[in-house]
């Protein structure tokens, strides 16, 4: 009997970065990916914009920032059966926690904070809801970027900005959608700046780049 074509396949994502993790070296044939796996795979991925935000396209291209990269984490941990919620926080990059940035992006910081709005994750783990946040990739912590080093239930992880305030995105509502409403109402005029700035802060971070990741 034919399989019911209305049924999609299930954990899809897992299976292509499972494969793309071993086309890259990153990861041997004969390992499970558990959770910590996952995490650590998309947390070091470039911190660059891939063509779209869908999970596949980051997964394809290996990249992507907070948004990209948290949509594709609570895709692959639903594949793996725990309940994940998207958070959005505003916030702003300043002279005071950019201290490591290069200068051509404190220059961006002169005329006052730049505005922003991060994307993290709320997951059930162990029975309690953790923060997670893989925006910065592991070779980036000499820059004084925070970085997570595992997933580990019951333990919040660091976000990588200072929020003002966070936003769960309701259940059913396209987070992009919601995000976009929240840089327009927070960034406001800035929006332009904002852009400049996570593109130059995207080439700064290229540069330190593991030779074997590009």
């Amino acid at each position: 009997m034919p399989a019911d074509s209305t049924c999609p396949p299930k954990k899809v994502l897992l299976a292509n970065l499972r494969e793309q993790a071993q086309e890259r070296g990153l990861l041997k044939p004969d390992v499970d990916v558990s959770p910590d796996h996952v995490f650590s795979l998309v947390r070091d991925m470039d911190y660059q914009r891939a063509s779209s935000r869908e999970p596949q396209a980051t997964i394809s291209e290996w990249r992507g920032t907070c948004s990209g990269k948290h949509y594709l984490l609570k895709a692959l941990f639903e594949e793996m059966d725990y309940q994940v919620k998207v958070v959005m926080c505003p916030h702003w990059f300043t002279q005071e926690n950019t201290g490591g940035f290069p200068d051509n992006l404190k220059v961006l910081l002169t005329k006052g904070p730049v505005p922003d709005v991060h994307t993290f994750l709320r997951v059930n783990a162990g029975g309690s809801w953790i923060q997670m946040d893989a925006t910065w990739p592991l070779w980036a912590e000499p820059l004084g970027l925070t970085v997570n080093h595992r997933f580990q239930p019951g333990m919040d992880m660091e976000l990588a900005c200072e929020p003002a305030e966070c936003f769960e995105v309701p259940a059913g509502e396209d987070p992009q959608r919601f995000k976009e409403t929240l840089i327009k109402s927070f960034c406001g005029p800035n929006s332009s700046t904002r852009e400049r700035f996570i593109q130059e802060m995207s080439n700064w971070l290229a540069q330190y780049r593991p030779v074997n990741d590009r």
